[in-house]
């Protein structure tokens, strides 16, 4: 696997937070968002955009270093607040952007692949999102707490999509 590529890594969270701001990007999300361009990205051109291991927890497929980086982050680039969701439901840990993101640390297709991903997962819950990857080959696949092998993104349906089954 390439190393991290911590430019890449910081302004796909940028990007992220950037451009989704309906109140859903928690944690669990911003996860989710960066498994999902990283393996739809894989799928496509056979590596990843940021670099970082996946790593099957219960909660779905976590980038090994993606709490490292949000924590690097808090404070200069993203703000990070916990806010209620629900009675009984646990704070969500909300991000916002307090930087823009460079896109000239990313090429054509990386860019695409950014815009394609918070396009589609934009109105989604982390849960929702959560739920989707349970859904899927590489977390199917996968020991509990092992790293998930790039490989397994060839056997999802289409970018990740549904096919109907409930997860």
């Amino acid at each position: 696997m390439a190393k991290i590529d911590s430019k890449k890594y910081r302004n796909s969270i940028l990007y992220f937070a950037n451009k989704i701001q309906n109140g859903t990007l928690g944690k669990l999300k911003m996860m989710k968002l960066l498994y999902y361009l990283d393996f739809d990205f894989f799928e496509k051109y056979g590596h990843s955009v940021t670099g970082d291991v996946y790593l099957r927890w219960e909660n779905g497929p976590v980038p090994k270093y993606g709490e490292a980086m949000l924590t690097k982050m808090k404070g200069q680039d993203i703000k990070v607040t916990n806010r209620k969701v629900g009675v009984g439901i646990n704070d969500q840990q909300h991000i916002e952007a307090l930087q823009l993101y460079d896109l000239n640390v990313f090429d054509k297709e990386e860019l695409v692949m950014l815009e394609e991903v918070a396009d589609k997962w934009e109105k989604f819950s982390g849960s929702e999102m959560k739920s989707a990857t349970h859904g899927e080959a590489p977390w199917i696949a996968t020991k509990p707490n092992d790293i998930i092998d790039y490989n397994l993104a060839y056997y999802r349906n289409k970018y990740g999509e549904m096919d109907g089954k409930d997860c």
